[in-house]
């Protein structure tokens, strides 16, 4: 679990993992130079759970660095990396590890996640709408029924166990693909070695507008630009065979039109109270503007290079 600046959850998030019916062979949190009171958050579990280790870098380094730490310094076999604002439910390791027995082949172990505000009220679900039981899905049932029919952006990284191996092969949370890092590689690894799906919630997802995905919605071309990386990703060498050239073409159509979209919307579109119409749609005819300016240019504000070239 990488935490910066996050105290204010840490409680809850330490507690859902350290107190689960089948606790954690070892948990480790990173605190990538918080300026809050987050250590002395953390200091008290130290003390009660032997499992529980901390690592401190003295001044941040970012999300996807302090990951990088953590996966090298874990030694387990099947790796959860937990978000410091995020809640899990009781029961997921215990039946997302039976699954893994159960299951040796899959890559990895998910389950549907809720979708919460700062103050914990509910906002949402995402689940797989064609997978209502728990079952294992070989890559093709994988991509028929998961990536050809959720939303392009559709995650449940939040809820979700790692084989090691499969991650490690997959090159881990790449740097270029930032907040798309994590489910780049979730589709990388379902696409090679199959899922696991616990139908039922296993964790919420606390959506606050500074954290680290929430903030690539207000940057429309740098998420242009992350998805070219991705798109240069699936077309390489290492991963071409995994995804298939009509899924790439088509996931490229349809998350273009969702970043714009969702950046036309704004962060305001969740907010309480709601603006009125005439309020709401005012303030985001620039965002519109821009968001046309944007689809109207082919390479999506960055130029995709092929997959004998580097990365964009």
């Amino acid at each position: 679990m990488p935490n910066y600046n996050h105290a204010r959850y840490l409680a809850d998030a330490i507690a859902g993992i350290a107190a689960q019916s089948r606790a954690p062979d070892e948990f480790l949190i990173l605190d990538d130079g918080s300026t809050d009171d987050s250590l002395e958050v953390i200091g008290p579990y130290l003390e009660r759970f032997p499992f529980l280790r901390l690592i401190r870098h003295e001044r941040n380094y970012g999300v996807i660095a302090a990951h990088e730490r953590l996966f090298a310094e874990a030694r387990g076999d099947l790796l959860f990396a937990a978000a410091a604002d995020d809640v899990r439910l009781p029961g997921f390791f215990a039946r997302a590890l039976a699954m893994a027995e159960q299951f040796p082949q899959a890559g990895l172990v998910c389950g549907a996640v809720g979708m919460i505000d700062g103050a914990g009220r509910r906002l949402g679900r995402i689940d797989v709408r064609r997978w209502r039981e728990p079952l294992y899905a070989d890559p093709p049932r994988f991509l028929r029924e998961y990536l050809m029919v959720e939303l392009p952006a559709h995650s449940l990284c939040s809820g979700t166990i790692y084989r090691r191996e499969a991650l490690q092969e997959a090159g881990g949370y790449r740097p270029d693909l930032g907040s798309w890092s994590d489910t780049f590689a979730f589709r990388a690894i379902g696409l090679k070695y199959g899922v696991c799906y616990l139908a039922d919630e296993v964790a919420q997802f606390r959506k606050l507008a500074g954290s680290f995905s929430q903030q690539s919605v207000a940057q429309p071309r740098k998420l242009l630009e992350i998805i070219a990386r991705a798109e240069f990703w699936m077309r390489s060498a290492e991963f071409r065979e995994r995804f298939p050239e009509d899924y790439v073409r088509r996931w490229r159509r349809a998350c273009r039109r969702q970043v714009l979209w969702d950046y036309v919307l704004g962060p305001d579109s969740g907010s309480l109270p709601r603006r009125s119409f005439w309020g709401r749609n005012l303030r985001r005819l620039p965002r519109a503007c821009r968001a046309l300016w944007l689809l109207s240019r082919g390479d999506g504000g960055g130029n995709t290079k092929t997959a004998a070239e580097s990365p964009p």
